[in-house]
């Protein structure tokens, strides 16, 4: 059975630097985990959206009940391949991001899927909602082993995402202070904007 993980949360930063963040949060000391990002194909559509596909690969961990059991079936996991993709649309200020591993899915199958819209606080200041929903399925064993891997799965997700979290406050944190940076991306997006192209 599919099981699930959502949580809803607000990063106090304005959209612009969280857009750029998003594209530079690796490396991070959250992050070590994360071995190579690498852009797979981006270009902007005639509407003035960014997509970009990236692949990320990470270190794998796994525990110990499930390094034992893949063993005696002969499967080793150090490493994992996980295919992002994501839509920035700077007129709204949206962003749509899909991850997924494309490995390994036999013995779980991890799909997050998030939102994150930029906003203004009740104080008046710059901030971004997110919304983050992430989907396991496990494939591999009898029904009582795909059930543990999927809680496993679900169980630690909410540590992941706070980690990320966490990443890209320190990302977004260094990018304040150096706001040329930010400058030149708000440049670059209108550009993109008066001129799609494929790049």
């Amino acid at each position: 059975m599919v099981k699930f993980f959502s949580t809803k949360y607000t990063h106090d930063h304005d959209f612009v630097t969280f857009s750029l963040a998003y594209f530079l949060r690796y490396p991070n000391p959250y992050a070590t985990h994360v071995l190579s990002t690498d852009v797979i194909s981006r270009f902007v559509d005639p509407e003035g959206r960014l997509h970009t596909k990236r692949l990320i690969v990470k270190r794998g961990k796994l525990p110990n009940w499930c390094r034992m059991l893949l063993a005696s079936s002969n499967i080793q996991i150090s490493e994992s391949m996980v295919m992002e993709t994501s839509i920035i649309d700077p007129k709204n200020q949206r962003i749509w991001t899909e991850t997924k591993n494309i490995d390994f899915t036999r013995i779980m199958r991890v799909v997050e899927t998030a939102t994150y819209k930029g906003a203004v606080s009740a104080d008046n200041r710059p901030i971004v909602k997110a919304n983050t929903t992430v989907s396991f399925i496990s494939s591999f064993g009898f029904e009582s082993m795909k059930e543990r891997m999927e809680l496993w799965g679900q169980k630690r997700m909410g540590e992941n995402l706070n980690r990320s979290r966490l990443g890209m406050l320190f990302v977004m944190d260094k990018l304040r202070e150096q706001g040329g940076k930010i400058k030149m991306f708000q440049l670059a997006m209108q550009q993109a904007l008066q001129t799609p192209e494929e790049f």
